[in-house]
């Protein structure tokens, strides 16, 4: 991957293929060539929202994302989960990654991506569908 609208074009097609989003409100700005802004919302099977923020940078042909956050939440805009990668939670291992889970409860996290929250869905949405 050389451009960042490489990357932009590839997410939006995970987005397609995924058997969780039924549509994308996703927008993109491209700073340069290799470096970009994705903000917006996937709208998730079941009523649920998953709104997103990315600052993407490639490098060495590698997505890059310097900061990042993923919010899940229900019909209430009540949050399910939130991943992101402040460096605010130094007490968890993963720090800077870490997630937010619905009882307020930090939890350690891999470093997150679009395609890898929508993979996790159907742990976290087990208990509420």
């Amino acid at each position: 991957m050389e451009r960042v609208t490489e990357y932009f074009d590839q997410l939006l097609q995970q987005t397609k293929e995924s058997g969780w989003v039924l549509n994308e409100e996703l927008t993109f700005r491209e700073i340069d060539d290799k470096e970009g802004y994705i903000r917006g919302t996937l709208h998730i099977y079941g009523g649920f929202t998953l709104h997103v923020a990315e600052y993407i940078d490639i490098k060495e042909g590698y997505p890059k994302r310097y900061k990042y956050r993923y919010q899940l939440q229900d019909r209430a805009d009540t949050l399910l989960a939130r991943w992101d990668n402040a460096p605010h939670h130094q007490e968890i291992h993963t720090n800077p990654f870490h997630k937010h889970c619905k009882d307020g409860e930090i939890a350690p996290s891999p470093e997150m991506n679009i395609p890898r929250v929508l993979g996790e869905l159907d742990d976290v949405l087990k208990d509420v569908m």
